[in-house]
């Protein structure tokens, strides 16, 4: 089996569907896969071959700051699959990038699309966008479509072609790196991180946005170090600068990050908050942290969220129908509230901060949960499936088309 994975960006550049694309890549490739991701880069040092923890990598200059050059970055994408059609057995895009579709189309090498954010590549989503008609036409091309919450597969049940396919599987979460750890190593990983024993750590992991809640986040912290006495601090792990494309940066998460520098000024939080940039070793954060976080506004299917309850982390999570509601249930796992309402988002966060035997219990059920149902292993083997029966049937069509007889069978003949 030769897979050849797409995606915008790829570790160690920092997106959750790069970080997903790579934990998937790495355990097909213990099951036997034959595994090479494709990939556009914001970074000139990377653009070319290389290699990340054993999975080959090509890079392609992800430069989208005029028309040109999206057709250049577009172009060599589409090349090089249709170059080395005869590599590939399966391609696997992490989200939709019409290119590798086109490919598809011409090599006729089957796709499988993951869909990974909501509102961004979903084909509801698409078939809104201007010359949507068109986008979904190539949307479509896709062998299946793989959403991976409810309600990513409630847009495939209403937004795809009939004769489209989808099949919904989850994020997979490296459970043996996300794992938890008994007090004595908790303790030791503080001291390393230099954090102290006494205070009630805090914890949100991505992109420092609005899309990501952070702004409500600061509000509810604000409101608890009005009531409470407990000793906290907060950790934002994460980006603070969105890449739109090689020399491009988002200006509006920008904007948002000097506004929610002024908040904390303004609350006077500035030694109860704690930024931090792209972690390597987030896990390490995770099993240091008493309650994990996650107010984002809109998602696919949340990695960090997944992978807290790994590490036995309680989580308070915004409510996100068909996809926060899918992963926590209230009382066994962790909260769901409505994280733009300040006084019952700091209300839970309260609750989990007074009650460790609840925090300790919630993180027991939560680690249970995601071995039972969301392990990379149990992902990848579901996968494998899947590229299994798009490969048959095409060995099967293959051997129905007729056969050339050779020179020496004429001869015999």
């Amino acid at each position: 089996m030769r897979v050849l994975m797409t995606n915008w960006l790829y570790y160690p550049e920092f997106c959750g569907g790069a970080l997903q694309s790579h934990r998937l890549a790495r355990r097909l490739i213990n099951l036997g896969v034959n595994v090479e991701v494709l990939s556009g880069t914001d970074k000139l040092n990377l653009v070319g071959y290389g290699e990340v923890d054993g999975v080959p990598v090509i890079r392609v200059l992800r430069n989208r700051s005029t028309w040109r050059h999206k057709t250049a970055y577009a172009w060599e994408i589409f090349r090089y699959i249709y170059k080395n059609q005869k590599r590939y057995d399966i391609l696997h895009a992490h989200g939709f990038h019409a290119p590798v579709n086109l490919a598809a189309k011409a090599t006729g090498i089957p796709l499988v699309q993951k869909i990974t954010n909501q509102n961004v590549d979903d084909p509801v989503s698409v078939r809104e966008r201007k010359f949507g008609w068109f986008a979904s036409k190539v949307y479509n091309w896709a062998k299946v479509i793989v959403p991976t919450s409810p309600l990513l597969e409630k847009t495939c049940q209403t937004g795809l072609g009939s004769k489209t396919r989808y099949e919904r599987l989850s994020n997979g979460v490296d459970t043996e790196l996300f794992s938890p750890v008994p007090p004595a190593e908790k303790a030791h990983i503080r001291n390393r991180l230099k954090i102290s024993h006494d205070k009630i750590v805090l914890l949100t992991v991505g992109l420092v946005s609005y899309r990501k809640g952070i702004d409500s986040l600061i509000k509810a912290v604000y409101t608890l170090t009005e009531t409470l006495d407990e000793d906290l601090m907060l950790w934002v792990i994460g980006p603070q600068q969105y890449a739109k494309g090689f020399g491009q940066y988002d200006k509006e998460v920008e904007s948002f990050v000097k506004k929610i520098k002024k908040m904390i000024s303004f609350y006077g939080l500035e030694d109860i908050v704690y930024f931090e940039q792209t972690q390597t070793h987030v896990h390490e954060y995770m099993q240091a942290a008493d309650i994990y976080i996650h107010p984002s506004r809109q998602e696919g299917q949340p990695n960090a969220i997944l992978e807290a309850m790994s590490t036995s982390l309680p989580t308070v999570a915004n409510i996100i129908p068909g996809i926060t509601d899918e992963i926590i249930q209230t009382g066994k796992y962790g909260f769901l509230v409505n994280c733009e309402d300040t006084e019952r988002f700091a209300a839970a966060l309260k609750i989990m901060m007074r009650n460790p035997g609840l925090r300790e219990r919630m993180g027991k059920n939560a680690s249970l949960e995601i071995l039972n149902n969301y392990n990379i292993n149990d992902i990848a083997m579901k996968y494998l499936a899947l590229y299994e029966s798009l490969t048959v049937k095409k060995r099967i069509a293959f051997s129905k088309q007729p056969r050339k007889l050779t020179h020496r069978a004429n001869e015999m003949q």
